[in-house]
Parts: structure tokens; C-alpha cells; sequence
């Protein structure tokens, strides 16, 4: 059951599941009727992307909450793919254990309800392929699919399947705004009577939350928090800010991807013969110590061209910069860890065909920039 106690700061500011107090459906973007209009046209797949927590669940969580969902994190097998729709198809789970493929397919569309696949990208292109083929026939018969991507895999399906081309309509939800991640701090601060003047407090958590609305969430909270406010005040009270901003980011950062981080600076195995580099403030670190420094050091930008990396590495680097082979190997092999080894989201993935890095978690993004003792970024202070 959903909490229905507005009134706490944990049920006010939420992370990680659908906020009430505030939620905000960024009407402006018509990205709930576009989805309806989806709905009751069909005739195609309908391919929503968005950046990492920044609500493609949630919108179709609201749009769409009595479809089929499954993960694609959990599917590995085109027939894997059909029993797990199954089990979402069937009251009883273990009725999807007696039935054929062909009859879940059917019962599927007969049920009219909409399928949805969540993380779409986390499927094996190979695998892919065989699900879109398997699908394709029923989308042309009205079954209404929805598959969710981050922005660089939204054309997943027609990549992996030509025929698709004209097939597939796409939904992008952009970035969050400033304006609209300030929004979810006016409507939380106000329900616990708490006064944030012209916005002040809320604009400077904006500023770290990398497009987030989760990450949004979570500063408001915990900035309550450090008011030792717990819930709803019977009069108004001015919020303070943090001592040390600094220290309000560096102490956040700590909850979020030091575990990917560490995994990322080991590279594919632990070796001490890797050459030593030098950066400017000091300290000595391998090749793939170096390019997590470069790529923090651009801000991190979400999406990061291999030129602009290199400018960053002779930035950061007081050594000679490595070899192009060099960086993009270390590129290469931080994906397949990031994919392999790294639960949830990959935190990077390196598409070398468009020489571009995307750091596809807000929360890596955040730990670069926050949480490494002793180094300062600019704008941190």
C-alpha cells in the first residue's frame, strides 16, 4: 500500500518510489496525453527514452499501470522474454508455466492490455532482435507496446530490426530543468512549513542534481533533515543552509557510487604493473584512475566526445597524455564492467562508432564530482 502520510519529511521528499506531495507531471510537455494518444492509436512500438532517474517509470507507471511490465535486466532469452510476460500476464504465475509461447502470445493480445518494457536496453542485441521480430506481427495487430531506453539506445529496435523503420514512434522526456527540479522543493518545503527565501536554498541543490528529480529529492530531504525538521511544523520556519556546502555534498556523495567507482579505478583485473601518472594536484594514479579524473574533471558532462576527453586528460595529467588506442581501450573495458559487473544502470557506456562516453547514472555523475577527498572541481566552494 502507498503511504498516505504527507506529513514526514520521508513521505514528502521521496527516492525511489511515486512521490505524492511532489510529484510533478511536467504538464508543459504534454508527456502523459502523448502517451494516451499512443494508447488509442497503436499500429507501432512506441520507443520512450529518457536520462537515468529522471521519471520514465514513473510516467508510465501513471499512464499505463495495469499493463504487462517485466525488466529487461531480467531477461536473457527470447523464451525467457515470453514466460515473464506470462507471469505478468496471469493471476496465477504458475499458469504461465503450463502455457506455450503461442497461447501467451495470444492471450496477450486478447487481454488488450499494454506491454511494457522497462529498461529495455539492458537486453542483449542479439536477444533483441528476436523479441522485436517476435513482436513485430502483434504490434500491426493493435497490441500496444511500450519499450523504455536511455537517450542513446532509443532506437534499439530499429537498429536490431530494419523492418520496424516507420514502425516505431518515439517519446523523449528530456532533462529536468532547473525550474522544474525547484518546483518539487517549493511544493515540499511548503508542506512542511518550511520558507525558503526567493528560492535560494532550492536553486543551489538544482545546481548538483545533474537533471534528477531522485537526486533533487534526496538533497531536500536531507537538508531537512540537517534542520532537524522530521515533519510538518505548526508554524512557519526559515530553512538554514549548511555550514559547508561542500561537506553537505561530499557527506551525500558518500551514499551513492563509491562501489562503482572503486570497480571502474580497478580496471578488468587488480595489476601493479600498470605505468603510474602523475596529475597536476600530486597525486599518482594508473591510465584508468586518470580518465575517471578527465572525466570528472569536464564536469562531468553527461554525454562526452573522445576530443573533449583528451583536452580533459592534459588537464588533469601532468605526464604525456596516452595514446588514443590507450584511452579507448580503458573506455571500452570500463563499459563491459559497467554492464557485467556493476548492478542496475551501466554508470558508463563508451559508443564507439560516435567516439562519445555517456555517463548514463546522475548518481556516478555526482560521485565524481563530490566524492573524492581533497579534490576540488570548479564551482564546488
Amino acid at each position: 500500500m502507498p503511504f498516505t502520510n504527507p506529513s514526514t519529511v520521508g513521505n514528502v521528499f521521496v527516492v525511489g518510489r511515486l512521490p505524492t506531495v511532489t510529484y510533478n507531471p511536467r504538464e508543459n510537455l504534454g508527456l502523459e496525453s502523448q502517451l494516451q494518444e499512443y494508447l488509442e492509436d497503436r499500429g507501432a512500438l512506441l520507443s520512450v527514452s529518457g536520462p537515468t532517474k529522471t521519471g520514465k517509470t514513473t510516467l508510465l507507471r501513471s499512464a499505463a499501470a495495469s499493463g504487462v511490465w517485466l525488466s529487461g535486466g531480467a531477461v536473457s532469452s527470447r523464451d525467457e522474454f515470453w514466460r515473464t510476460v506470462g507471469e505478468g500476464l496471469y493471476a496465477d504465475s504458475s499458469t504461465a508455466a503450463g502455457k506455450s509461447i503461442g497461447l501467451i502470445r495470444q492471450d496477450l493480445v486478447d487481454s488488450d492490455r499494454c506491454l511494457v518494457v522497462d529498461d529495455f536496453h539492458y537486453i542483449d542485441q542479439g536477444i533483441q532482435l528476436e523479441i522485436v521480430r517476435s513482436l513485430k506481427d502483434l504490434v500491426f495487430e493493435g497490441l500496444p507496446v511500450v519499450v523504455a531506453s536511455v537517450p542513446h539506445r532509443a532506437y534499439d529496435a530499429v537498429r536490431v530490426e530494419k523492418e520496424m523503420t516507420g514502425r516505431v514512434a518515439h517519446l523523449s522526456i528530456s532533462p529536468w530543468d532547473d525550474e522544474e527540479l525547484i518546483s518539487i522543493a517549493r511544493k515540499g518545503f511548503s508542506a512542511l512549513n518550511l520558507v525558503d527565501d526567493d528560492s535560494g536554498l532550492a536553486q543551489r541543490l538544482s545546481k548538483e542534481s545533474f537533471s534528477s528529480p531522485h537526486l533533487m529529492q534526496q538533497f531536500c530531504k536531507r537538508l531537512c533533515r540537517e534542520n532537524g525538521i522530521s515533519k510538518t511544523l505548526s508554524e512557519p520556519s526559515v530553512l538554514i543552509a549548511p555550514d559547508s556546502w561542500v561537506d553537505f555534498f561530499s557527506q551525500s556523495a558518500a551514499d551513492t557510487s563509491k562501489a562503482a567507482f572503486d570497480l571502474l579505478a580497478q580496471g578488468p583485473r587488480r595489476r601493479t604493473d600498470r605505468m603510474q601518472r602523475q596529475l597536476t594536484d600530486g597525486r599518482t594514479v594508473d591510465i584508468y584512475g586518470a580518465v575517471l579524473e578527465a572525466i570528472a574533471n569536464t564536469g562531468p558532462t553527461l554525454a562526452i566526445e573522445y576530443d573533449q576527453l583528451r583536452v580533459s586528460l592534459r588537464e588533469v595529467l601532468k605526464d604525456e597524455v596516452p595514446q588514443r588506442h590507450e584511452v579507448t581501450r580503458v573506455l571500452d573495458q570500463m563499459t563491459k564492467i559497467a554492464k557485467e559487473d556493476i548492478e542496475g544502470e551501466p554508470v558508463v557506456d563508451y559508443d564507439e562508432s560516435l567516439s562519445t562516453l555517456h555517463v548514463s547514472d546522475p548518481y556516478f555523475a555526482f560521485y565524481l564530482r563530490w566524492g573524492q577527498p581533497g579534490r576540488v572541481l570548479p564551482g564546488q566552494e
